[in-house]
């Protein structure tokens, strides 16, 4: 007995374990027989009060011997000893959802599902316990055990046994905290937990209700709405709470839910069968008589309302004289906004933070409550840029603010919207249509009728809604006269949109062109539209030929000029793809279009002629029978005494190979005084002809006749053709025409006579610069020689320019583009190059006076268009002093607002950035650019808007390179606020334009340093980050997934490193919180998007809801328990206080994800922060 009692008092539970006697009590209270394993376990407790075995140690051993014959025993002994543990102690042990502090009753729940009833009974007795010491700790004690009870994701716990657990939370005065921490967890996700948790929130409800307890009733109102959405979705009947709704609203609510509930009840409605929707107007009537609502909100529950109304059935016609009576009352509130009412209730906002339904729309009437009349604009413009599931579940405010509006550009922009939606999400189509026939039925305003009336062809293309659009527009088309040829505009749109319009679309047209009494406006709607689906469907408008040809023949007279000419139009675009031939269509057309005189129509038959030579022919010899008729014409009328024609014919001349064109197709003017060659007069007089009718090739004099002759206000135009012919020819030399062994030649006449250069480049050469007379054709000569071709021209002494440029300034800028252009393949050019790049470094030579004087009059700043060429050309040394000084000048200027220097630095970034994007470049030139804009880096505020063009020459340059000229780390011992600013600003726009593969990595250092020293540049970090992600919203890559874990991992770091560094963390959470929320698309829900780098309450705020968004995005599913983790790790870090709501609140968001099954033990496990 000494022995025995020795080891009992040792407390040791190895010792007493071996105690032969203790050893058959343990295996008596594993006896199947009730009474003796009962009795076993008492005797057990029996030590345990007399103090010779712990309570821990007798825990753990009744658990170990539990089966399913003695569980009742081993139960009630555990729950004796829990009892006993919590009157013995100050605080009774912690115990948690998990192993190793997992709580007895859950333990014993685990292995026997049906002990249920046992710890119930247990669980009763420990709540109406009369011990005062129990009474204080019973909440703590069963805690883990009402959450392991009521918050279970999986379907394996009885029925009954939830509903009586509620009931013991919720009947008790001390409990509150617990049914709030239990409805947060509480999940909807299958449809078991949906209605499990509808019955709870009813439930607490109801006891609320007799309570008369306003803070609680006014809070579960709006959860039991969202939980009503949730239930219909389901398929689950929602009377129990229509009812609990309408009882609380009618007797125990406060007003201030009136934005969140209409809005909620407008989701309702869209998804409510018609047997319950006489509650929901009851609930509507309610809450619009007793609380303020926003009125875009009420539009919103208007237009819920009207999809029941456009689309009536026997099912629902109780209803709809209920639904308008609505909808009138809703049309009668003439304010802008409802008096916002703000809450204290933190209950309210509590549950808020743990529905996403809420959560959102709470936010969006925060947005309308904070928007001024003149801000919806650029709100919607913002909103628009939103994901299409975050816009697809704002989709009801924004319908309402739709409806509400009469001010046009704000219905063009939110109807714009809507369609987009229409189209991404087909399903919404029949809704929208419904809201957009009544708005079109209500509105006054003819620009608002046209902007709503384009967009109805939109859902032409959806089966269900065809016969209200086509039904709509032949409303139109019979009512006057002016709507009628909109209405066939609108018919050409649907029948883009939708093939099966076609029997109507024609119908409309046929009528149109039909009609009696007629006049030249229903010609040019009818040919408008016609055009309009030519160049959409041509496939479907053989139709149309006879229309065309009857409006060809109708319209003779100067009105009827337009629609001829869109008729002329149509005809192109058929011809265009083999709808019809152009060669039969031409000879049709050619002997009325040879007397054609109306400039419109002409005009229109040269853009015709334009696209001949991309139709589709049968066979070469049908284009050159059509070329040899449409060349000659097209070249009569350059001359012809229209210059708008003229200047058409050109351009459409252009589309012709120069090579085929005969000489005796040009006019007469053009080929003065050209001399052929002998044999051609030799043969033109033995077969009694003409010899320039012999001639099959345009000898290059005669281009420069025409530049000579042709009318100086189209000049240029002609000049435009002589490029376009110069680049042909270009395209027939081989490289060999660049090299001259023997040095270059002195002129052009080794190329061809048909030569268009040659024509141009002797007439500079051989021409008098002085004469008054020549230098208009000089000076065009110059621009069409100064045009950037695809190859260099052929090689020339370039020397006769220098007389040339001193024509005028232009000429100069004309002669220093062609001179730099070939700078690396002609010696004579080159040195005229070095020879103005010289000037730079003279000795005499002083950059504040003469800077000016050869970069502006001197036009030395054209060199810059050819920078690439002279940078193969000339090494760093003969470039350097041009470059720094041309640059320092612009950017002087530029401080002085000058327009024309911010111009000049954009084309200076924009050579520069081809220089460096060329694999040609020489290495030290290179390395020049890269220094000069490392000086500009260093010197220039790269901030403002007007040196945004250095960023695209930054964009150019290596990796390493930019990474040695941003890096705070090389230059921190020089470093200043403006350098480190410059280098946010170019890393930011290297992370938006995606400069390496995993832009991110660009903002990790910025973040860092600015993090550790520069509090001051924290906000402008902070707009930079916003605008990276917002860009990189919609990528599919995985490297913004990636750059968010390795981010979050950084602050994990920094929490272990630097705990006390409370306002790094803070920083570094405010970084992640703007790059989720702008990855999500929830910052456009904000009334200004500077908010959410200005506000921390903001971005908090929306941190919890980017992130659910965010999840349900497939590309994050692989991460979500990370995310899920890490979230529930941030709960009790030494991350700063304000912070950790966020973070609670996000992982509540997320508990319907698959992964929360598998770790929600864990997560409850952790104590849930509840406000008070």
């Amino acid at each position: 007995m000494d022995e025995i009692e020795y080891k009992l008092k040792s407390q040791d539970p190895a010792l007493i374990s071996h105690i032969p006697e203790f050893q058959a009590l343990i295996s008596k209270c594993r006896n199947d027989d009730s009474i003796v394993s009962t009795t076993a376990c008492q005797a057990l407790i029996i030590l345990v009060e007399a103090r010779l075995y712990a309570s821990k140690s007798a825990i753990a051993t009744f658990l170990s011997v539990c089966s399913p014959k003695n569980y009742d025993s081993v139960t009630v002994a555990v729950s004796e000893l829990l009892m006993l543990g919590s009157k013995a102690y100050d605080e009774p042990n912690e115990y948690t959802l998990q192993a190793p502090n997992q709580h007895p009753f859950i333990t014993i729940l685990n292995h026997e599902k049906h002990s249920w009833r046992t710890v119930l009974i247990q669980m009763k007795r420990i709540m109406h316990h009369n011990n005062k010491e129990l009474i204080k700790w019973r909440m703590k004690l069963l805690q883990p055990v009402f959450l392991y009870i009521l918050c279970n994701p999986s379907a394996d716990l009885d029925d009954s046994f939830k509903r009586q657990a509620w009931q013991l939370v919720i009947e008790s005065n001390d409990a509150s905290d617990l049914q709030v921490e239990i409805l947060l967890w509480l999940c909807t996700n299958q449809t078991h937990s949906c209605i499990d948790t509808n019955c709870r929130v009813l439930e607490l409800a109801e006891i609320s209700l007799l309570k008369k307890d306003i803070k609680c009733c006014t809070a579960l109102v709006p959860l039991i709405t969202s939980l009503t959405v949730n239930c219909l979705e389901h398929g689950h009947q929602p009377t129990p709470n229509f009812s609990m709704i309408f009882d609380i609203m009618e007797q125990c609510c406060d007003d201030s839910i009136g934005d969140i509930m209409i809005i909620l009840t407008a989701e309702i409605i869209l998804i409510c069968p018609a047997t319950y929707l006489l509650k929901v107007f009851d609930i509507c009537r309610v809450i619009m008589d007793k609380m303020p609502c926003n009125v875009a909100l009420l539009h919103a529950l208007a237009a819920a309302l009207l999809k029941w109304l456009a689309y009536p059935s026997l099912l629902c016609r109780e209803l709809l004289p209920a639904a308008k009576e609505l909808i009138n009352k809703i049309l009668q509130r003439k304010e802008t906004t409802g008096r916002r009412v703000s809450t204290s209730n933190e209950l309210l906002l509590t549950f808020g933070h743990s529905n996403s339904h809420i959560r959102i729309y709470t936010e969006l009437v925060r947005s309308l409550h904070s928007l001024e009349e003149d801000d919806f604009e650029s709100w919607l413009e913002n909103f628009s840029l939103a994901p299409v599931d975050l816009r697809y579940m704002c989709k009801l405010v924004l319908c309402g603010i739709f409806l509400l509006s009469d001010e046009c550009h704000i219905v063009r922009k939110s109807c714009g919207i809507l369609v987009q939606l229409v189209r991404e999400i087909n399903a919404f189509a029949s809704h929208m249509l419904s809201l957009l026939l009544h708005k079109l039925t209500k509105s006054r305003d003819s620009a608002m009728c046209k902007c709503l009336l384009l967009a109805l062809p939109e859902f032409v293309a959806f089966k269900e809604n065809q016969r209200i659009v086509i039904y709509t527009l032949n409303s139109l088309v019979n009512s006057d006269t002016s709507l009628r040829y909109f209405a066939v505009q609108l018919y050409a749109i649907a029948l883009e949109k939708e093939p099966r319009c076609q029997r109507f679309a024609s119908d409309a047209l046929i009528d149109l062109a039909k009609e009696t009494g007629h006049d030249w406006h229903s010609d040019v709607a009818c040919a408008r539209a016609i055009k309009h689906v030519c160049g959409s469907r041509p496939e479907l408008c053989t139709d149309f030929v006879p229309l065309l040809s009857q409006i060809l023949n109708r319209c003779h007279d100067q009105n009827g000029g337009t629609a001829s000419a869109l008729a002329l139009d149509s005809i192109s675009l058929l011809c265009e793809s083999a709808v019809i031939g152009v060669c039969s269509t031409w000879k049709l057309l050619a002997p009325k279009m040879r007397k054609e005189k109306r400039t419109i129509i002409l005009e229109s038959l040269c853009r015709l002629f334009a696209d001949v030579p991309s139709f589709p022919f049968k066979s070469d010899d049908d284009y050159e029978s059509l070329f040899v008729d449409v060349v000659p014409l097209l070249w009569s009328y350059v001359v012809s005494g229209d210059m708008r024609v003229a200047e058409s014919a050109l351009r459409a001349l252009k589309s012709y190979s120069f090579a085929r064109i005969p000489l005796n197709a040009l006019p007469l003017d053009f080929r003065m005084n050209v001399t052929l060659p002998r044999v051609y007069y030799e043969k033109a007089a033995s077969k009694d002809v003409n010899p320039e009718d012999m001639l099959q090739y345009v000898p290059g004099a005669c281009w420069i006749q025409m530049l000579k002759n042709v009318n100086r206000s189209i000049l240029p135009v002609a000049g435009d053709l002589l490029i376009s012919y110069i680049e042909e020819e270009l395209g027939t030399y081989k490289s060999q025409i660049y090299n001259w062994s023997q040095g270059e030649p002195c002129n052009f006449k080794y190329l061809p006579e048909r030569s268009v250069i040659r024509a141009v480049g002797e007439h500079l050469r051989r021409s008098d610069p002085t004469d008054p007379n020549e230098q208009r054709v000089i000076l065009e000569c110059m621009r069409i020689f100064a045009h950037k071709y695809t190859k260099l021209l052929p090689n020339v002494k370039w020397d006769f320019l220098s007389k040339t440029m001193q024509i005028s300034e232009t000429a100069k800028e004309y002669g220093l583009f062609i001179v730099s252009r070939h700078s690396y393949i002609s010696l004579s050019a080159k040195l005229l190059v070095e020879n103005c790049m010289s000037k730079y470094r003279s000795a005499i030579f002083k950059p504040a006076s003469d800077a000016g004087l050869l970069l502006v009059n001197e036009k030395h700043l054209a060199f810059y268009a050819n920078l690439h060429e002279i940078c193969r050309a000339l090494p760093p040394n003969d470039l350097k002093h041009f470059l720094e000084i041309s640059l320092d000048y612009v950017v002087d200027k530029m401080s002085l607002n000058d327009e024309k220097a911010a111009a000049s630095f954009d084309r200076i970034m924009s050579s520069y950035a081809t220089v460096l994007n060329s694999d040609a470049t020489h290495l030290g030139n290179r390395t020049l650019l890269y220094t000069i804009l490392k000086n500009v880096f260093q010197n220039v505020d790269l901030t403002s808007t007007r040196f945004h063009k250095y960023f695209t020459a930054v964009m150019e340059l290596s990796a390493d390179e930019v990474e040695r000229m941003t890096s705070p780390s090389l230059w921190w011992w020089e470093g200043t606020p403006e350098k480190l600013r410059n280098a946010i600003a170019v890393r930011v726009e290297l992370a938006s334009k995606r400069f390496t593969e995993t832009p991110l990595t660009w903002l990790n250092e910025p973040i860092d340093v600015v993090a550790s020293n520069s509090t001051g540049m924290r906000r402008y970090l902070l707009e930079g980050v916003q605008r990276v992600l917002a860009e990189l919203r919609y990528t599919t890559d995985k490297y913004c997934v990636d750059w968010i874990v390795e981010f979050m991992s950084r602050i994990d770091m920094l929490m272990l490193e630097s705990p006390d560094e409370k306002d790094q963390i803070a920083f570094y959470c405010d970084t992640l919180f703007i790059s989720v929320i702008c990855l999500s698309g929830m910052d456009c829900l904000l009334p200004r998007k500077e908010l959410l780098s200005a506000s921390q309450d903001c971005r908090i705020r929306l941190f919890p809801q980017a992130l659910f968004v965010l999840v349900n995005k497939q590309i994050w599913k692989s991460i979500t328990r990370l995310i899920m983790n890490w979230l529930n790790h941030m709960r009790t870090s030494s991350v700063p206080d304000v912070y950790r709501p966020a973070f609670q609140s996000a992982l509540i968001l997320l508990r319907h994800e698959k992964d929360y099954m598998l770790q929600w033990t864990s997560y409850l496990s952790v104590k849930t922060c509840i406000p008070t």
